[in-house]
């Protein structure tokens, strides 16, 4: 294979050297991007290594999103009632979201010690492993909830470190310039990952079975670590591993500048309090579909279709529409909180998977505007770190809704359960937009703040 290398020495794979350092755009201030177009959104593909990465995460993302629909499936069968359904649903979420509760920051600090690509290999090896894992287990016959639980805790603790990493590898296939786009068409791989991973799983385990499906899963990965094996991103900056600072020295720093940055905190405090609440009403869906609609195993992933395709429609909206405004954050999380109200108060299968798909349009509104405003925010040597803040938020925040929404739903109903996070959401969105609009914060920054708290200028290819 050959590599064409740039400006700075370092070889890119499959394709042009990225943009010059003179048309790299000013950063720091995500509201002052207004381009709306499709040009624009499908910019980042000119990125010859950012297209491969793309295309076999996407690949990847169908064998995740299988699975989670064989694991889902998987606990029911195992369950023989609404009630422990409900509860082994909620505990099994947890575990497999603890870790990013209790690692995600770590594994940010860590996506800032060593080259991101290569984290990235092992991280996504090591979720083939699980993969396999739980097909074996199926295969025996003798699969036990409890191991379902443990591998699960395996595959987040696995995530914990991939997650962040993933976020922060974005900037240094496409340079900053690109990275509202490349943010945007990751969250239409995500979305089209859930949309046509949800389908075809429903399928998947009604002709071959939990482990057929966890089988494929494994396979989906190998073209993923290719890629990663052979791409060489072009804006990586060299970090090396500080023998002079702890690891929770440099999690400090992480977390004090994002507290301490007046738009990332903005972000960090509504994104959080939105997907504590709005975003965790997913772990509802197979009780959805089994006890609220009473369908099997394909109407579970035609809901998981639709809050694909919503997330999918959200997803091409934003990416056209790059303006990453603290006002549309604000926006998605209250039309977050109406959806879920509306989908617990449905009853016909046609209304809700309307309202799920519109839960889905919301729910990409907000994340991928949090997660554009802060990877522009922020500069690159702390990229990791916060991005691995907003990992926490973003899958942290499950273990608690988790086993929230699952006791609800066990004593009365995932109705019930879904309806009240709604309100939650409602409320609690709506009470900072209140209280943000009083005190004249809602809105673009100073344009002279990107400087102010350190973010990087513009940024050339690394020499």
């Amino acid at each position: 294979m050959k590599f064409r290398r740039t400006s700075r020495g370092q070889p890119t794979a499959w394709g042009p050297a990225e943009p010059p350092a003179t048309d790299q755009g000013h950063i720091g201030d995500p509201d002052e991007i207004s381009e709306v177009s499709w040009r624009h959104m499908l910019a980042a593909f000119s990125v010859r290594p950012y297209a491969w990465y793309w295309s076999s995460q996407l690949l990847s993302g169908l064998g995740t999103w299988s699975q989670a629909i064989a694991q889902a499936w998987l606990v029911l069968e195992l369950t023989h009632s609404e009630s422990r359904a409900a509860v082994w649903i909620g505990t099994i979420t947890m575990l497999q979201f603890l870790p990013l509760l209790a690692f995600a920051v770590v594994g940010g600090v860590l996506a800032d010690r060593v080259p991101r690509r290569k984290l990235l290999i092992a991280t996504q090896s090591a979720s083939a492993i699980q993969a396999l894992a739980l097909a074996a287990l199926v295969i025996s016959g003798t699969v036990q909830l409890w191991e379902v639980g443990v591998l699960a805790f395996l595959l987040g603790t696995t995530n914990a470190f991939n997650n962040p990493a993933q976020q922060s590898f974005v900037p240094e296939i496409v340079g900053r310039r690109l990275v509202a786009d490349a943010v945007a068409l990751n969250s239409v791989q995500f979305s089209s990952a859930r949309m046509i991973g949800g389908a075809l799983g429903g399928v998947s385990v009604a002709f071959w079975g939990v482990s057929g499906t966890a089988l494929v899963n494994a396979a989906s990965f190998l073209p993923a670590i290719a890629v990663l094996t052979l791409i060489r991103p072009a804006y990586a900056t060299i970090r090396q591993a500080s023998t002079h600072t702890s690891v929770f020295s440099e999690l400090r720093t992480g977390v004090e500048y994002a507290l301490s940055t007046v738009p990332i905190r903005r972000v960090v405090l509504i994104f959080g309090v939105t997907s504590l609440f709005g975003l965790n009403w997913q772990v509802a869906l197979p009780l959805v579909a089994r006890f609220m609609l009473h369908r099997q195993v394909t109407g579970f992933g035609d809901l998981m279709a639709a809050l694909g395709a919503g997330s999918l429609l959200g997803a091409l909206f934003v990416a056209r529409d790059r303006r990453a405004t603290e006002r549309r954050l604000i926006a998605g999380g209250l039309a977050l909180g109406a959806a879920l109200v509306l989908i617990g108060s449905s009853h016909s299968y046609p209304v809700t998977l309307v309202l799920v798909a519109a839960g889905g349009v919301a729910g990409i509104m907000v994340s991928v505007t949090a997660n554009t405003r802060l990877q522009l925010l922020v500069p690159d040597h702390l990229r990791g770190r916060v991005m691995g803040i907003y990992v926490l938020l973003m899958g942290g925040t499950t273990p608690i809704g988790a086993f929230l929404l699952g006791e609800i739903s066990a004593h009365f109903g995932p109705a019930v359960g879904i309806v009240v996070f709604g309100v939650a959401t409602l409320a609690t969105v709506g009470f900072l937009a209140v209280f943000r609009r009083a005190r004249g914060s809602i809105g673009p920054p100073a344009p002279s703040h990107a400087h102010a708290v350190g973010v990087d200028p513009p940024d050339a290819p690394p020499a």
